[in-house]
């Protein structure tokens, strides 16, 4: 049934695209409805009746994830504290961060005890922040935060890690299934359309379909590159396994095992790399395609690019085309995705223990999920200025400005707290929320969604081990090694003396009492199923 939904969902995509954890004890209040919540709606959150309006103003130490920060930034501040005094009784010191800044000063940020309330998290870091008492446990503020559980539904407790409530996940899509991304034009005048490919895991000769439509377009441009980009299938194992949060030790079979295996060691792994060395060889893909460092949409605006491997999510067709500057199709590669705490929780919005006061940072952090206007500010920019609301109801730009000349357009609402709030940009299909919320529903379940992995335990072993992946993961998923057989052997003989063996009996101690704890295995199995 999940399967027949999934493609059915993916095909009105399609159409549409063109067109434009778990803490059992606390579980109990979750909401009964979506798993992605029901509230889409632009309008504003109300003003808490709770807040403390009679003392002077809080400050709010935000920081955020941009794609650039813009040159009205001063203007959003002041937009921002605007609406953060009527609705909170706090201002807010707004810290936007490009991806490669965060990189560089979170760590440091943090071990110096700088002023911050609020800020993303990626879940490699869970543990050794715990560890640090940087993060504070959502559970002790739970309170101040009951509109984020009225978006979230039951994925509000996904962030848990062995009982400490590490943040919420931002709106957005919540599984990642693999899909190819192809030039339009290209595909077309080939004669192909989404409905020649039914390529699944399951059944390894229909990748021979991709062999097919590779030499098609080799073929017909011969100096073109058919695949490209730095995906590979066993770069996006989110489709194929729940990695219980990290690769050393997963569950197989869209996550419907019960038993933690060594991925890296399996059938399906040397597969992924056996074919993806089958194209090496025939000359799809590029001579330095494991070093290259390129992402696919860069080398497809380039020209010369036909395709590459992705995520792929609702609006896909139409984020590529802005990221590419090409229209494309996306061919799925994988027959679900896997809603799993891994998946949900690769990064989330944490308060840090610098707050000066906790209960506070808990309620802007509720404002920042909920309130529609604050989420475009942060992301599209000034009203009137950046952006202005078209006869859809979506942000478009206002006559004279475009993306040469914009102050501020981000367009990274999957790095914001809740898109979902706040206005689609124009292109997208006017429920697009609706269709993330569908998708998410869709989406196969992990027989340990709502399980977080504690890797406190194993830290030294999961450092090893990923410098050890490091190494290795190119040169295997892109199929470039000399002799694969003997480099899988090699690499995983590494792994395990490195402790992967550690990792596994450690991810299975905590996942069968976890079972134990939340019904058993045979029940997880059949919540998997329906």
């Amino acid at each position: 049934m999940k399967k027949r939904l999934f493609c059915a969902l993916l095909a009105g995509l399609t159409v549409f695209s063109l067109a434009s954890c778990n803490n059992s004890s606390n579980n109990s209040s979750a909401s009964t409805g979506s798993d992605t919540g029901d509230s889409g709606s632009t309008e504003e959150s109300s003003v808490d009746t709770s807040i403390d309006f009679d003392s002077d103003p809080y400050e709010v130490h935000f920081m955020y994830l941009v794609a650039k920060e813009g040159s009205n930034q001063a203007t959003i501040q002041e937009q921002v504290n605007a609406l953060t005094m009527e609705n909170l009784n706090m201002t807010v010191d707004l810290i936007p961060m490009t991806m490669g800044a965060y990189n560089s000063t979170i760590s440091t940020s943090l071990a110096s005890n700088e002023p911050l309330d609020m800020m993303p998290v990626f879940s490699g870091s869970f543990d050794t922040y715990i560890e640090s008492g940087y993060l504070v446990n959502l559970y002790d503020y739970e309170e101040y935060l009951t509109g984020v559980k009225e978006q979230m539904g039951d994925a509000f407790y996904a962030g848990d890690i062995g009982g400490f409530l590490t943040g919420f996940t931002e709106m957005k899509e919540w599984g990642f299934p693999c899909g190819l991304i192809v030039r339009k034009d290209i595909f077309d005048e080939l004669g192909y359309s989404v409905d020649d490919f039914s390529i699944t895991a399951d059944d390894m000769s229909t990748f021979q379909q991709m062999d097919d439509l590779f030499a098609a377009v080799k073929e017909a441009y011969p100096n073109m590159t058919a695949l490209g980009g730095t995906a590979n299938m066993t770069t996006q194992g989110f489709s194929w396994v729940d990695g219980l949060g990290n690769s050393f030790g997963v569950l197989a079979n869209y996550g419907t095992d019960t038993t933690v295996t060594n991925w890296y060691e399996s059938q399906q792994y040397y597969d992924f790399c056996s074919t993806f060395g089958r194209w090496f060889d025939a000359g799809y893909t590029s001579a330095d395609i494991a070093t290259n460092q390129d992402s696919g949409e860069t080398l497809m605006r380039a020209g010369n690019l036909f395709s590459f491997i992705t995520y792929y999510k609702p609006n896909t067709a139409v984020e590529k085309l802005a990221q590419t500057g090409y229209e494309v199709e996306v061919v799925p590669m994988s027959e679900y995705g896997i809603k799993s705490n891994a998946s949900i929780n690769s990064l989330v919005y944490s308060l840090a223990n610098a707050a000066e006061d906790k209960a506070k940072a808990a309620q802007f952090m509720n404002f920042a999920y909920t309130n529609g206007a604050f989420n475009d500010l942060i992301n599209w920019g000034v009203e009137g200025e950046d952006w202005v609301e078209d006869e859809n109801g979506q942000a478009t730009y206002p006559e004279g400005i475009d993306a040469n000349n914009v102050a501020t357009h981000n367009d990274f609402g999957w790095g914001l707290p809740n898109q979902f709030v706040g206005h689609a940009w124009a292109g997208n299909p006017v429920d697009i929320w609706d269709q993330y919320r569908e998708y998410n529903d869709s989406m196969q379940k992990s027989v340990a969604y709502g399980f977080g992995f504690s890797g406190a335990e194993v830290t030294d072993q999961i450092t090893q081990c990923t410098s050890i992946q490091s190494e290795y993961a190119s040169q295997l998923g892109f199929g470039v090694a000399d002799d694969l057989e003997a480099s899988i052997a090699e690499f995983n003989e590494k792994l395990y003396n490195a402790g992967l063996q550690d990792i596994m009996d450690a991810k299975q101690q905590q996942l069968d009492a976890w079972f134990a704890e939340n019904g058993g295995a045979a029940d997880a199995e059949s919540s998997a199923a329906n």
